[in-house]
């Protein structure tokens, strides 16, 4: 491809992939699109199948002569679209829109801020022989809340998961719970570790996104309150704690609780700790480290794959 008829196409792609982008954005915050979205949903293809849709090809431009970098945009009708933009040596940007067919629940999942590798978590790949001991009782209970949501959401009841072990499968359940019940329903669900909240507070105070974010995690009707108790005991993180957890509270709000850290043993204001007493029912699970057994089996499988290859 010579220069000219390179420059040619780049215009033309340009003026009509920016048509359909405005259409697109609308009025709609671009920033935090892309925190919630960003690449969570499925990988990035290569840096040849884009440029294929550019008519660029490697042997035309050489792969250091093009920068490609990438965001993920949410589209009103629940599907995503992926912008790609190649800053091409000599030509400047070129854009290229593609729509991603999604489900519902994966769109779900995707808004919800889960750690990428617990995305694809479900009860149906939770292995609770893996603890070799009696869990039913705490089977039957995880069980419920994702067939019986309904009526935990309209007690207000949540669950504490604890064990002092780390590794004993806490997120990774509460994680299989949340995506659980997004595939059946449309709720909004969000994630966030209470470190990782503490610090967004902190933030928010300068930056408006991190406020909105904020309080799309203070009203989403199902939260995952990640690793509380892992954090310093001071008089303004009890006050914020506090505001978070009362108003889920006064809202039956339902909350995932996970914790390496008894209820009764959270060294958080009374008051916190009471309110969660009374929203939670408790889930402990076995002081047995599961992580490292799947870290096994997930290798084991692995190399079944590729040997066979």
């Amino acid at each position: 491809m010579n220069g000219e008829s390179c420059s040619t196409a780049v215009h033309f792609l340009t003026a009509a992939i920016l048509t359909i982008w405005m259409q697109t954005i609308q009025n709609r915050s671009r920033q935090s699109r892309r925190k919630e979205t960003d690449l969570y949903i499925k990988t990035m293809k290569s840096i040849e199948d884009y440029g294929k849709n550019l008519g660029i090809s490697k042997k035309g431009l050489p792969a250091e002569r093009i920068e490609l970098s990438r965001e993920r945009i949410e589209l009103q009708d629940g599907k995503m679209c992926d912008l790609v933009a190649y800053n091409v040596q000599d030509y400047g940007y070129v854009e290229y829109a593609e729509n991603i067919e999604i489900s519902n629940g994966e769109f779900r999942r995707a808004r919800s801020l889960m750690p990428f590798n617990y995305l694809d978590a479900s009860m149906q790949k939770f292995n609770w022989d893996l603890y070799g001991q009696n869990v039913q009782m705490q089977q039957c209970v995880a069980e419920s809340f994702v067939s019986q949501f309904n009526e935990y959401q309209k007690a207000g009841k949540g669950l504490y998961i604890f064990s002092r072990t780390k590794g004993s499968g806490k997120t990774l359940l509460a994680c299989s719970l949340a995506n659980g019940i997004m595939e059946h329903q449309d709720i909004c669900v969000k994630f966030v570790s209470v470190p990782e909240l503490l610090e967004m507070t902190k933030k928010s105070y300068k930056d408006f996104i991190e406020k909105e974010d904020l309080e799309r995690i203070r009203t989403a009707e199902l939260l995952i309150l990640d690793d509380i108790g892992a954090e310093t005991k001071k008089e303004w993180i009890d006050t914020e704690l506090f505001r978070l957890i009362d108003y889920r509270y006064s809202n039956k709000r339902v909350t995932i609780f996970t914790s390496n850290i008894p209820m009764d043993s959270l060294k958080l204001n009374e008051r916190i700790v009471d309110r969660i007493f009374s929203m939670c029912i408790k889930l402990d699970l076995p002081e047995k480290s599961i992580r490292t057994m799947q870290a096994h089996d997930e290798n084991m499988e692995f190399l079944k794959g590729v040997i066979k290859r």
